[in-house]
Formats: structure tokens, C-alpha cells, sequence
């Protein structure tokens, strides 16, 4: 999702809202743990805080489909989190720069799903499968089978 600062000049005095899908699947081929990602769907706000200085605010919906931690097999992971950003043509280190006039959200959703998808996943029947496959984790006297 790009903007040229002339198309958001337009919008000074209200905010623009927005509503789209990205794709990431390419993106997400690189990364290991990520076994698919839905389209994303990113909906929100810009405004507008001073020439060449945008808050945005947006909301990020996902589906990921991530490798369980204790069987490896696939996992739905819904991913929901609201986000915001500011993007300027003088960014401070916090701020994202804008680059050729134009304002680039892909990138700062795609770093976002990156920084905040949990680390590890596990399936809700783990441990049934585990134990069909004849793997015990944490087992106590009454797992013990003579």
C-alpha cells in the first residue's frame, strides 16, 4: 500500500482512511518458522501532522500458518494487532523514513507480523499426537506402561 505525498496533501484537514489486502506469501517463503500466510488484511488511518510528517494508524488481520514447536505440524495462528506509525521526510530514529515522496506501508506491516508473531506454537492435540507416535513428554508413574 503506497501513497504520494501530493495524493495525501489532499487529505490535511481529515484523515484518509483505508482498507486492503497485502500478500506476503513470497516474503513469508523466507522466513522458517512461517509454513503460509493468508492475504492480510490492513485497514486504518492517515493523518496528516505536519508537511512531509504522517500518523498512521492501522489495524492488522492475519491468518499464519506456523510449524508446532513439539510435533511440527502445521498450526492456525490468528494474528490481530493495532499498530501505530508515524512516517516523515526528516524521521527522527523512531520514525519511518519517506523515501522518493512516497509513503511504503508494506514494509512496516510486514517487520510488525515479523517482531510479534509468537516465537513458538503448539497444536491444541500435541501431546495425542506425540503419544500416538509413541513420544511421552513429562512423564509421571501413571503414563508408565509395563
Amino acid at each position: 500500500m503506497k501513497w504520494s505525498l501530493q495524493q495525501l496533501q489532499k487529505f490535511s484537514s481529515k484523515p484518509l482512511l483505508f482498507d486492503d489486502h497485502i500478500d506476503f506469501s513470497e516474503l513469508a517463503k523466507d522466513v522458517n518458522d512461517i509454513i503460509e500466510i493468508k492475504p492480510v488484511h490492513v485497514t486504518g488511518e492517515i493523518m496528516v501532522v505536519k508537511y512531509g510528517t504522517y500518523k498512521i494508524r492501522y489495524n492488522v488481520d492475519a491468518l499464519l500458518i506456523l510449524q508446532c514447536a513439539l510435533t511440527l505440524e502445521p498450526v492456525e495462528y490468528h494474528f490481530e494487532k493495532e499498530y501505530v506509525e508515524v512516517f516523515s521526510t526528516e524521521p527522527s530514529d523512531e520514525d519511518f523514513p519517506i523515501e522518493k515522496n512516497t509513503i511504503d506501508l508494506d514494509n512496516a506491516v510486514w517487520s510488525n507480523i515479523i517482531i510479534d508473531k509468537p516465537l513458538v506454537v503448539t497444536r491444541d492435540d500435541a501431546y495425542d499426537i506425540l503419544k500416538e507416535r509413541g513420544i511421552i513428554i513429562n512423564e509421571t508413574e501413571d503414563d508408565i506402561v509395563d
